[in-house]
């Protein structure tokens, strides 16, 4: 294998926990996220980062600290941004990274990348925001996030948490006005998703948070990034 063959077949996948997880919540989803990247031919390290704490630390905190990665102001206030890249640095060296984010994790994956972009130590990095709060997405950034929330059985939001926050910014119309746009700093890739339950259950994998199909909600939650992530990693030709 060619040293550039070997540099594309790393990666370094992070999963980022939101407010008041407990501690192995995400211990089959990284066994599972292990066996995909293995399947495309990836030497994936996969982590697990809690960027506000687990829920033994008081709700109120962590509620407040992920305001301030959400908002497009107070940048010193990005505490689970600032505190996800320090640990991403610890064993990530360049070259792909993948940062899958549930809840106020997504949005500290967001700015945890601007981070390190800004530091000139960010290689191809792909984020999947799940059942986040509307971060606002600079422009450099829309391509490189996919954002996944759940809906019930007539499309309509169904998850309270990406209600929050805000994607919109006011623009010119076409007579110099400012008019409103709410998709102005909205990710580029927008899937919704059905799941049996509501925020807290994307990443559940046994019964009841399984459909008629039998098919889990983490198996559903995953699949539906994955799939994104294969789009947005490989180069057309190797998708035929």
């Amino acid at each position: 294998m060619r040293p550039t063959e070997a540099k594309e077949a790393r990666a370094s996948v992070f999963l980022l926990a939101g407010v008041a997880t407990a501690p192995r919540f995400f211990e089959y989803c990284r066994k599972h996220v292990e066996q995909l990247c293995s399947a495309c031919g990836w030497q994936a390290d996969v982590q697990i980062i809690y960027p506000y704490g687990d829920h033994s630390r008081s709700l109120f905190a962590q509620v407040r600290e992920v305001s301030g990665d959400v908002t497009r102001r107070f940048q010193a206030f990005r505490i689970g941004g600032r505190l996800a890249a320090q640990e991403i640095r610890k064993t990530y060296d360049g070259g792909r990274l993948i940062l899958i984010g549930h809840s106020g994790g997504g949005a500290a994956a967001y700015q945890a990348a601007r981070i390190l972009d800004a530091a000139g130590q960010l290689g191809d990095c792909r984020i999947v925001q799940i059942g986040s709060p509307r971060v606002p997405i600079t422009p450099e950034f829309r391509e490189r996030v996919c954002y996944i929330h759940a809906v019930d059985e007539l499309g309509r939001l169904k998850d309270p948490i990406t209600k929050l926050g805000s994607w919109g910014g006011w623009t010119r119309s076409g007579f110099a006005l400012p008019r409103w746009n709410g998709a102005k700093y909205a990710p580029a890739h927008i899937e919704p998703i059905t799941v049996v339950g509501g925020h807290a259950d994307y990443f559940r994998h046994d019964m009841p948070f399984v459909d008629a199909q039998q098919v889990s909600n983490m198996d559903k939650t995953i699949a539906k990034a994955w799939a994104w992530l294969q789009r947005a990693i490989q180069p057309p030709a190797q998708l035929e």
